[in-house]
């Protein structure tokens, strides 16, 4: 009898062993295909451009525009790295997924944070402007919602989608105030106890700094402008029947802001890629008038990057959006259509 109830004790304890096993086993199958369900749902990142029109409701030429207007507005607002995204539905809360995906795409600057990602799901008529946290500082979450109802959601009900990317865009690169990452910078210093009141002195200073800095640095390029006002009203007389549009205007501005002095004697000219992709010398131009036929025939050298930062012709990371750039905590704002 004593065998019997020995026996049946151990084959109890077994059972119960091999119990627990199995459902941890099922725990981990079912966390593994939750995570494997997450990563299924998330498009692949674009090969080239930061547009993936997956809803394939923006023509070739829509992608084109949308495109040059990011890399332009990457170009001239370090604060704010855009990418757009168009889906037919997704698997679980919108939110979750645009989140999702701006992490696992890597939109804006690894350390920095700064990417937006501007999605719109046409199944269920949402639209999400998502704001990752070192972008939130220059772009507020009521800044982003203000966006989302003046430009992205009346443009998504008149079905102009292409134009609603782009005034969103416009309105994201625009009113992105570099001032307000000192503000929230400051406001979180004011919380903290009597050490960041003493760090919070030390930004005092260096925002005196960067101010002085910026007050110097726009006295620098008014006189830059003023000088390249010159060049122009000069080469306008001399030539009454052609007309400089805004555009030419502002891209001679940032050439001759980054091209002051001729190169030294016996220094090799930089190299730069033009638009066909061709490899060429950048030559220097001294005014106006020399630098204009340059930059019709060679836009992409002569629109003003300092090209002797690099002899290779690459022209950094500034154009593109995904630099593995993370920090999407919920910032932004959420719409429909």
């Amino acid at each position: 009898m004593l065998t019997l109830t020995s026996s049946r004790s151990s084959s109890v304890f077994r059972w119960f062993v091999l119990s627990i096993f199995a459902l941890l086993a099922a725990v981990s199958l079912v966390a593994w295909s939750a995570d494997a369900a997450r990563a299924a749902q998330v498009p692949p990142r674009p090969d080239s451009g930061a547009v993936l029109d997956q809803a394939d409701i923006l023509s070739d030429t829509d992608e084109q525009r949308i495109n040059e207007r990011i890399g332009r507005g990457n170009e001239q607002n370090e604060f704010i790295r855009a990418a757009v995204l168009t889906v037919n539905g997704v698997d679980g809360d919108f939110e979750d997924f645009t989140r999702q995906t701006a992490r696992e795409w890597g939109v804006g600057e690894a350390g920095r944070n700064n990417g937006v990602l501007i999605v719109a799901d046409m199944d269920e008529r949402e639209l999400r402007i998502e704001v990752a946290d070192g972008a939130r500082e220059v772009l507020s979450d009521a800044t982003a919602e203000d966006i989302m109802e003046d430009q992205l959601e009346p443009g998504f009900r008149d079905e102009e989608y292409a134009q609603a990317f782009m005034a969103t865009l416009d309105s994201v690169y625009d009113q992105s105030n570099p001032e307000a990452a000192a503000q929230a910078a400051a406001d979180r210093e004011r919380t903290g106890n009597i050490v960041m009141w003493v760090l919070l002195g030390i930004a005092g200073l260096v925002v005196a700094v960067v101010a002085g800095s910026i007050v110097w640095w726009s006295k620098d390029q008014k006189k830059v402008r003023e000088q390249a006002d010159r060049e122009i009203e000069r080469y306008q007389c001399e030539h009454p029947d052609e007309e400089i549009s805004d555009e030419v205007r502002k891209r001679y501005y940032k050439y001759r802001s980054n091209h002051r002095k001729p190169p030294k004697d016996g220094k090799k000219p930089p190299k730069a890629k033009d638009q066909d992709g061709v490899e060429r010398d950048v030559q220097y131009a001294s005014t106006f008038q020399s630098w204009l036929p340059l930059y019709v025939m060679y836009p992409a050298i002569y629109s003003g990057t300092n090209h002797s930062i690099s002899s290779s012709g690459s022209s950094g990371s500034a154009g593109t959006s995904f630099g593995g750039g993370g920090g999407f905590s919920g910032g932004g704002a959420s719409g429909s259509f």
